[in-house]
């Protein structure tokens, strides 16, 4: 049998919006942890605290899942990992070949967090609310697979939809990043809102107004993964709430996209849910992956 792949999540200091009485970041970190060892494919640990954490106990590990934000409130300046962690990180990924996962909101980084430039250059794009980035308003929203299909996508339907999720658009991405799962931002969905932007995240408007955002009526990168050196960098900014990590397409892609960060090769097919399988319950893996 082979021997798992080990996964730690950097985790902890959340925004509110992640860390309240109705929605914790510890469900995602629970959610995330099932997800992953219900393939049989990883072992999860958890850190609510990963500022300061050095060599010695990073790289122990396959792949790192990022679920931090480093601030308390939207408005709030972010706090970096340190530069030891930084350092550290960036070693793992370019030097050692190893891989890291950008989870959700925690893709976001701006020039005055006191993170490295250089993590934007693994990550293969910049999420920052000087250059766009922004959540689409409330709502369903159709997501499309990208062609041509990458292992982590493979069998994935061509179009799918999540609800009850912040969709982050305005995506600067660089050259060599390859984009997975797309949305399309159509201006029209600004207009009808009954509040956009939303009081508590910041977006910068144009002078000319919302249909001058970067990527209006286009469509906007969702997921996308990174060659950083001997590693790889894998970014997905869907995941807000359990509606999301319920959708069978999310299932399948999310343990494929970790492997890949981890091994640069997919091997996960997604649950079977023939037969008598048909009863599993979610994530339907069942040690089967």
């Amino acid at each position: 049998m082979t021997s798992p792949l080990n996964v730690l999540i950097l985790s902890g200091h959340m925004t509110s919006e992640h860390d309240n009485e109705f929605r914790s970041f510890r469900q995602h970190n629970q959610w995330l942890t099932t997800l992953l060892e219900d393939t049989g494919r990883f072992k999860v640990r958890v850190t609510e605290d990963p500022r300061g954490l050095t060599s010695e106990i990073i790289d122990k590990y396959d792949v790192l899942l990022i679920v931090f934000e480093g601030r308390d409130g939207y408005h709030d300046q972010g706090t970096g990992f340190g530069p030891e962690t930084d350092a550290a990180i960036l070693k793992f990924v370019h030097d050692d070949g190893k891989g890291i996962v950008w989870f959700h909101g925690s893709a976001v980084q701006e020039d005055d967090w006191g993170y490295p430039e250089e993590y934007n250059a693994m990550r293969g794009s910049k999420l920052s609310v000087p250059t766009g980035i922004r959540p689409r308003p409330w709502g369903e929203a159709q997501l499309r697979t990208t062609e041509p299909r990458h292992a982590i996508t493979d069998g994935i339907n061509d179009t799918w939809t999540v609800t009850g999720d912040d969709i982050l658009v305005g995506v600067e991405l660089y050259e060599g990043a390859k984009v997975l799962l797309t949305t399309f931002d159509d201006l029209e969905s600004y207009e009808k809102a009954p509040m956009w932007p939303m009081p508590h995240y910041p977006v910068a408007i144009p002078p000319e107004g919302i249909a001058a955002l970067p990527g209006i009526n286009t469509d906007q990168p969702l997921a996308w993964i990174n060659e950083y050196g001997t590693g790889r960098s894998f970014t997905i900014t869907i995941g807000h709430d359990i509606d999301t990590f319920r959708r069978i397409e999310f299932i399948r892609m999310f343990p494929r996209g970790v492997e890949w960060a981890a091994t640069g090769e997919v091997t996960l097919t997604g649950p079977d849910r023939r037969g008598d399988r048909r009863i599993n319950p979610w994530p339907y893996y069942n040690g089967e992956g």
